[in-house]
Order: structure tokens, then sequence, then C-alpha cells
């Protein structure tokens, strides 16, 4: 059998897609254009239209990074002035709700009373997620308002003979592979737990495949 060699030519467009690239080759007209105006190569009216497009559009880029630095350093900002915010704020709760003078009702359109929510457990089924953290699978679910979950695992097609209980929102399965040198195909599933019980309906099933360690 013969095998004929098949050459593929694509043509990049000489206009970057990249905003890097784009500015880059920008810099490099507006600094090497002129000299060819003045040689007679490049038509002048025409080079100095361009330059003063592209100057207008580099002049947009920066001012748009400038903009979103300055979006980061406030966003900084406010998460930290509202930390400081929150803990004022409960340092007044705390003096409003021992002084018995000020009414419950005024807390209430004051918008300083919290909020108790009351829901049944029978159809809370918890979604897990899964991923291979540096090859350890990692799983993660939404904990709250729960205790926490019962984890039931199994490697392959063995049985689920794994479980624990994992009281935080993540769970990194540590356990050792049975050979290094193969796939090896994990599967969970769980229920939440409240007051130390199994509460609610079996989660999703999530399998992850860790590949063999070299």
């Amino acid at each position: 059998m013969s095998f004929i060699l098949t050459i593929i030519t694509t043509v990049k467009s000489f206009i970057s897609s990249s905003e890097e690239e784009y500015s880059e080759k920008t810099e490099n007209f507006i600094e090497k254009a002129p000299a060819y105006v003045e040689q007679g190569i490049l038509p002048k009216e025409a080079t100095e239209a361009l330059i003063a497009e592209l100057q207008e559009v580099e002049q947009l880029r920066k001012e748009k990074n400038e903009c979103l630095q300055t979006a980061r350093n406030k966003r900084q900002e406010l998460t930290g002035s509202k930390s400081t915010c929150n803990k004022s704020l409960r340092n007044y709760k705390n003096e409003i709700d021992s002084d018995p003078t000020i009414p419950e009702n005024v807390k209430r359109e004051l918008g300083l009373l919290n909020e108790k929510k009351t829901e049944e457990t029978n159809n809370k089924r918890p979604k897990l997620k899964v991923e291979p953290i540096a090859g350890v699978p990692r799983i993660t679910y939404q904990k709250k308002p729960m205790d926490g979950i019962k984890l039931y695992s199994k490697t392959n097609d063995g049985e689920y003979n794994f479980e624990t209980t994992v009281n935080r929102s993540s769970f990194d399965d540590t356990r050792g592979r049975i050979s290094n040198k193969e796939v090896e195909i994990r599967e969970y599933y769980a229920y939440y737990i409240y007051d130390g019980k199994e509460v609610g309906k079996k989660s999703n099933v999530v399998r992850v495949v860790l590949e063999p360690i070299e």
C-alpha cells in the first residue's frame, strides 16, 4: 500500500484576533510606516489616515485595560469595606437585641431579624460533582442546610464497599490505587445527613476515570 503525501495550506489573516498581537502590530506599523511614506513608497494620505485610526484603537484598548484594573481594585475595596461593615452590623444588632425596650416589629422593619426557614428533608437530594485534582478524586456538593453526606463508592466493576461521612462541602478520596499501571474507575453516590441520620433521596451517581501513574 502506498501513501500519498498531502500538503494542506492554510492562510492566517494579517489582522490578528489576539488583542496583544494586534497591539504589537499596531505599534510596529505606526513606528515604521512613516519612513516609507517619506521615501515615496507608501501613499501619504491613506497611511496617515490609517495610523490615526490605529492610534485611536490603541488608546481605547489602554483605557479599557485601565478600567478593568480600576474595577478589580474597586472590587477588592468593596469586599474589604463590606466585611468591616458586616462586623459593625452584627455588633449593632447585638446591642439592640440586648435592649428590651426596642420592639421586634422595629427590628423587622429595619431588616435586622434573622429569617427562619423550615424545610422538609424527604425530597432533599445531594447533587454530587467529581473531578480529579492532581490524580485524586474530589467530590463536591451543596452542604447547607444539612450537616453533611454519607458517601458511598465502588471501584471499577466491584461492589459499593466504601462508605464515609463527609462533614465538609468537599471530600478528597485519597485511597490508594488497586494498580498504578492501570486505568481505575471510581463511582460515587450519597445521601444527606441531618441530626446524625441519613435523610432525603439518593444523589446522582458520578464517575471519575483515573489514568495510570507512570
